[in-house]
C-alpha cells in the first residue's frame, strides 16, 4: 500500500536527519511499496543502520527482494534478509541480481543443509568454482546425526534404523547431484588435491569411485591414491577377517566399475588384495564355513592376482567340510551349492594357477566345467570331463524315468482348525505334513497353514522354515517360550541368533531348529 503524499514527499526530501530516516524506514517497511522502498533505500544520505532497520521491520517479501537488488546492499544486510526470507531465497535472489557479493554468498552457503544446497545449485544459472565448492562442502557437512543407542524395543530400533537409512540416502543423493553436475566435473581434480586431511575429501573420493561412470586416468589415479594410500592400514584390525572381507568387497566393486584401477594403482592394490585375501582365508579356516560364508570368496575371485593367495583359496574350497552341526542333520544342498558357486567364481579368475584349478575342478558346475574340457593340464581336463559326463548322465536318467504326464499330482492341503478339532488327534494330523515335501510354493503354503493352527506345538514349530515360524502372529507367544527355553541365559547364543535372523530372507528354507542349533554352537565358541 502506498504511503500518504506527505510521507512520499519526505522520502524524496533533499535531506533527512537520522531520526527522520529511522521513522521513515519503519513507515516504508510497513506501508510502502517496492518502488518507494527502493528510492528511500538508495538515497545517498541514508545510513547503513537505517537500511538494516528497514530490512528488520519489513514484512513484505517482495519489498525485501526489491531492496536486495540495489547496489547499496552489504553483506550484513544480506545476512539480516536471510533471517526474514530464508537463506535459500536470499542466495537465489542475489545470484540473479548481484555478482559482487561472493563473500556474503559464502557466509550464507555455510548455513545450508544438503537439500537446500542442492536446490540452490539447481536454481542458479551460473556460479564460479568457489561457490560450487562451498555448496558441495556445505552438503557434506550436513551429515545425518548418528542413531542413539538407547532404543526401547526391537520394533522401535527397526523404525529408527529405517528412518536413519532414508536420511543417509537422501544426503548421499543430494551430494552426488551437486558433485556430478557438468559445471562441477572440472572441480574433481581440485577437490581431490585438497588431501585426505580435508573434511570432504574422503567422501568425495568414495563417491567418484562408486558412482562415476567414467573417470579420466589422472582423476582415477588421484582417487585411488587418496583411497588406498601406501601407509593406510589394510583393514580395521578390530574387525579381523570380517573387516578384510568388507575392504575386499569395496575394492571389487571399484574394479568392476573402473577396470583400469588395478593397472593404474596395482603397485598398492595387488599386494593389499593378497594380504586381505590371506586374512579372509585364515578367518574362514578358523571359524568354519557356513552356507552364507561362501559369498565372502566372491570379491577374492574377482580381484585377487596373487598366485600364492589363489592357491590358498583353492585349497580352502577343495578341503572344506560343512560345520559339525550341519553334518548332524544330513547333507545340506544349500551349502554344497554355495561351494560350487565359489569354485565357479574362482575358476573364472584367469590368474588361477593350473594346480589350484585342478583342486576345484571336481566341484565346478557343469556349465563352467565345460569351459575346461580342452584345458592343457591333464588333471584339470579329466576332472572337467567327469563333471560334464555326470551331468549328461543325470539328464538322460531323468528323461528316461520321467512320467509321461506333466500334470502335477494333487497334494493334500492342511485342514482348518475346525476340521482338525473333530479328529481324534489334531497334533498328529499336522505332524503328518512334516517334513515338508513337494514344490517350494506348496511347502511354503503348508508351513504357513501349520504356523497358523492353534494345534501347532513347539516341536512342530521347530521343523518349520525359520522366517515362517518367527513371523507367525498366531504363534508369537509359543515361539517366544520356545526360544527362552532353548537359548536360556546364554547371551552369546542370543546375540548370534539375532544376527542370523537379521540375515534371513523371507523365502529362506532353513528350519527354526537349525537356526537355534547354529546360534547355540556360535554361543559355545564352537
Amino acid at each position: 500500500m502506498a504511503l500518504e503524499p506527505l510521507w512520499e514527499a519526505l522520502v524524496d526530501a533533499p535531506s533527512l536527519s537520522p531520526s527522520q530516516q529511522r521513522v521513515l524506514a519503519e513507515l516504508v517497511a510497513q506501508r510502502g511499496g517496492t518502488e518507494t522502498a527502493t528510492r528511500f533505500f538508495t538515497r545517498a544520505d541514508v545510513t547503513a543502520e537505517t537500511r538494516a532497520h528497514l530490512i528488520r521491520k519489513a514484512y513484505d517479501r517482495q519489498l525485501i527482494k526489491a531492496v536486495l537488488a540495489t547496489p547499496v546492499v552489504t553483506t550484513e544486510m544480506l545476512l539480516l534478509a536471510a533471517d526474514k526470507l530464508g537463506v535459500e531465497t536470499v542466495l537465489i535472489e542475489v545470484a540473479r541480481t548481484r555478482w559482487d557479493l561472493q563473500e556474503a554468498q559464502l557466509l550464507l552457503i555455510e548455513r545450508l543443509d544438503h537439500a537446500s544446497a542442492r536446490r540452490v545449485a539447481e536454481s542458479w544459472g551460473y556460479f564460479g568454482h568457489e561457490l560450487r565448492t562451498a555448496l558441495i562442502d556445505a552438503a557434506i557437512r550436513d551429515k545425518p546425526q548418528d542413531l542413539g543407542k538407547d532404543i526401547a524395543s526391537d520394533a522401535q530400533r527397526k523404525a529408527e534404523e529405517d528412518a536413519y537409512m532414508a536420511k543417509v540416502k537422501a544426503w548421499h543423493d543430494d551430494i552426488w547431484v551437486l558433485l556430478s553436475g557438468e559445471s562441477a566435473k572440472g572441480l574433481w581434480p581440485e577437490l581431490i588435491a585438497r588431501g585426505r586431511d580435508h573434511d570432504s575429501t574422503r567422501l568425495i573420493v568414495n563417491f567418484l569411485l562408486s558412482r562415476a561412470k567414467e573417470l579420466a586416468d589422472e582423476t582415477l589415479w588421484a582417487c585411488l591414491k587418496s583411497a588406498f594410500a601406501d601407509d593406510a592400514p589394510e583393514s580395521d584390525p578390530d574387525l579381523g577377517g570380517w573387516g578384510a572381507w568388507l575392504e575386499l568387497e569395496r575394492i571389487a566393486k571399484i574394479v568392476s566399475r573402473h577396470p583400469r584401477a588395478l593397472f593404474l594403482h596395482g603397485v598398492v592394490l595387488r599386494p593389499r588384495v593378497a594380504a586381505l585375501t590371506a586374512a579372509v582365508v585364515a578367518d574362514l579356516r578358523e571359524e568354519g564355513i557356513s552356507t552364507w560364508d561362501w559369498s565372502r570368496l566372491d570379491p577374492v575371485a574377482a580381484v585377487c592376482t596373487s598366485p600364492e593367495a589363489l592357491d590358498d583359496v583353492a585349497s580352502l574350497v577343495s578341503t572344506a567340510v560343512s560345520p559339525s552341526w550341519k553334518r548332524r542333520s544330513g547333507p545340506d544342498p544349500e551349502w554344497a551349492a554355495g561351494r560350487t558357486k565359489a569354485a565357479d567364481a574362482l575358476a573364472m579368475n584367469p590368474l588361477l594357477p593350473s594346480a589350484a584349478l585342478a583342486l576345484v575342478a571336481p566341484l565346478l558346475s557343469p556349465a563352467v566345467a565345460a569351459r575346461f574340457v580342452l584345458h592343457p593340464d591333464e588333471q584339470v581336463r579329466k576332472a572337467a570331463e567327469e563333471v560334464v559326463a555326470q551331468a549328461i548322465g543325470k539328464v538322460r536318467s531323468e528323461r528316461h524315468g520321467a512320467p509321461t504326464s506333466r500334470k502335477e499330482p494333487e497334494r493334500p492341503a492342511v485342514p482348518s482348525d475346525d476340521v482338525l478339532a473333530e479328529s481324534g488327534d489334531p497334533r498328529a494330523e499336522l505332524a503328518a505334513f512334516l517334513p515338508l515335501k513337494g514344490p517350494a510354493a506348496h511347502k511354503r503354503q503348508v508351513a504357513e497353514a501349520i504356523a497358523a493352527s492353534r494345534f501347532a506345538d513347539a516341536d512342530l514349530l521347530r521343523q518349520l522354515p525359520a522366517p515362517i515360524a518367527l513371523g507367525s502372529t498366531a504363534q508369537a507367544s509359543e515361539v517366544a517360550r520356545l526360544l527362552q527355553g532353548d537359548l536360556g541365559d546364554n547371551a552369546d547364543a542370543w546375540e548370534a541368533f539375532a544376527e542370523k535372523v537379521g540375515r534371513l530372507t523371507s523365502n529362506a528354507t532353513k528350519s527354526l531348529s537349525t537356526l537355534i542349533d547354529e546360534a547355540l554352537d556360535s554361543g559355545s565358541g564352537a
